[in-house]
């Protein structure tokens, strides 16, 4: 999904300018752990506690994640304000149920480590996506009988209507969520001019790895 990618690389480049190295010990793993909480638990404790940045900066991140992971299962259609607000927690909930555990960093020629992170992928969107297609099927075919007396709702009217049962099928989804079998990803964290940042390639894969977004791309 090329926003979730435009996502990953946002995060990269904001951390570049805050954390230096080269300067005394460096907690990798600690590192990556403390950009995974706030990003998906919204926990900023270890990101303010490291300095990777403010909490007002944790805080703008976290929310750029989630309007970005939003844009990218509407497809950035037109809705309202309060059905938006709604996604947004259902968004916030999803990131919340994620399941990760940081392991060991090690340290590689020139400084730079390597982070393993366990993780447990959160099969949602394709039973999501299956409630949420047999949903519109029904939605077209009543607007079908209703249009032959001249009931036709408005664009407007039909894109709340479809973004809320998309809303309503994820979050059905999650309440009875399953997880595939542990797996282990990678996540390299790179001293470049005495600055380390995360692979912008391993944090948008571990992204595509921890949830079956697969499942969305493929029905759009």
């Amino acid at each position: 999904m090329k926003k979730m990618r435009k996502a990953a690389i946002l995060l990269a480049a904001m951390l570049l300018a805050t954390v230096l190295g080269g300067c005394g010990s460096f907690d990798a793993s600690g590192y990556i752990k403390a950009l995974l909480d706030n990003s998906y638990k919204n926990d900023s404790t270890a990101f303010v506690e490291q300095k990777i940045g403010t909490a007002e900066e944790a805080s703008e991140l976290y929310e750029t994640g989630i309007n970005t992971a939003l844009s990218s299962l509407t497809a950035q259609g037109q809705f309202s304000d309060e059905l938006k607000k709604e996604f947004e927690t259902v968004v916030k909930d999803i990131y919340k149920s994620v399941k990760y555990t940081v392991g060991e960093a090690t340290k590689k020629d020139g400084g730079s480590y390597e982070v393993e992170v366990k993780y447990q992928k959160m099969k949602i969107f394709a039973g999501a996506m299956e409630k949420y297609n047999a949903a519109i099927e029904a939605y077209v075919e009543e607007m079908t009988e209703k249009a032959e007396s001249g009931e036709v709702p408005s664009d407007e009217e039909a894109n709340e209507i479809s973004y809320g049962m998309l809303k309503d099928a994820i979050k059905e989804s999650l309440g009875s969520v399953e997880y595939e079998d542990e797996q282990s990803a990678v996540v390299r964290v790179e001293l470049k001019d005495k600055v380390y940042t995360p692979n912008e390639e391993d944090v948008y894969n571990l992204e595509r790895l921890m949830f079956d977004i697969e499942a969305v791309t493929e029905s759009q």
